[in-house]
């Protein structure tokens, strides 16, 4: 699949293009590297795997089986379908993690999915028996993609670089972002309770920064309420961010059969010189 999206990729240290040389990504200058064994490309060598470890992507492969996040797929897909409705339009997940939103949206379309993500753990996840999708470890700051190659840019739950964001677009492509709600995870929340930094949770900073960033062509709140067993419940708690620092092990979780998820959907194109700026690129 990598050998599919190599004219849509640029070395992160020199913005030159790639050719396959052996086993390996090679640029004009020789920036060197290599394709893994599972498929995926390592940009970022050396980074060291932070709070997202494997096993909380394992934990996320299990909610997204037991289909917790299906009605948020089936919106994006309507989107997409909206947005993007061309042949074979360019999708790009930023912050991928173990890739569930680049596998799943629009499944009857014949897309170009690429995703990536800062951790190895979650992109090996990813591109494990992929023939559908290429996915590899890079910087958000440095995104390994050429100028206007992007139709569609996925962010979920992902810090935004809209000045990289608008340089990948093109030029009538968008961003779709996922952004958590006051409601998400509640349930999970109000058993945590005094061992969260954050008992509430306030989004408006993530929406305005959307807003001056982006021209926003659209914005909906995605709110549904659905049972879940204890073991998804389980998962669910070992998955989060907003439990970091919690002592999920001493929950009584038992009792949660619900659970609450509550996401903004922005669709905008990003505004301004960022289109078109040369960002993060190293003469090396």
């Amino acid at each position: 699949m990598i050998e599919s999206i190599i004219p849509l990729l640029r070395c992160p240290l020199c913005g030159g293009a790639f050719s396959k040389t052996d086993n390996s990504l090679v640029c004009e200058k020789r920036h060197t590297y290599d394709i893994a064994r599972q498929g995926y490309v390592n940009f970022v060598p050396g980074q060291k795997e932070m709070f997202y470890k494997k096993e909380l992507f394992e934990h996320r492969a299990k909610v997204f089986e037991a289909g917790v996040y299906a009605p948020v797929v089936g919106r994006l897909t309507e989107a997409i379908d909206c947005y993007a409705p061309g042949e074979r339009p360019v999708l790009l997940d930023a912050g991928c993690g173990e890739g569930y939103y680049a596998k799943a949206v629009c499944t009857g379309r014949s897309m170009t999915r690429i995703g990536f993500d800062l951790s190895r753990d979650a992109v090996r996840l990813a591109a494990r028996g992929q023939k559908t999708a290429a996915f590899f470890v890079a910087d958000l700051k440095r995104i390994p993609m050429q100028d206007q190659t992007v139709d569609v840019l996925l962010d979920v739950f992902t810090p935004a670089n809209y000045a990289e964001f608008g340089r990948v677009l093109k030029k009538d492509g968008v961003v779709m972002k996922l952004a958590p709600r006051s409601g998400y995870l509640r349930e999970l929340r109000a058993l945590a309770g005094a061992q969260l930094r954050h008992a509430d949770y306030d989004d408006s900073d993530v929406e305005r920064y959307a807003h001056e960033k982006m021209d926003v062509l659209h914005q909906e709140a995605i709110t549904y309420t659905l049972d879940v067993s204890p073991e998804t419940a389980q998962h669910l708690a070992r998955m989060t961010p907003m439990l970091a620092g919690v002592d999920v092990d001493g929950l009584d979780l038992s009792g949660v059969s619900r659970i609450t998820i509550d996401e903004t959907l922005y669709i905008g194109r990003v505004k301004g010189p960022a289109r078109t700026r040369k960002t993060n690129v190293e003469d090396a």
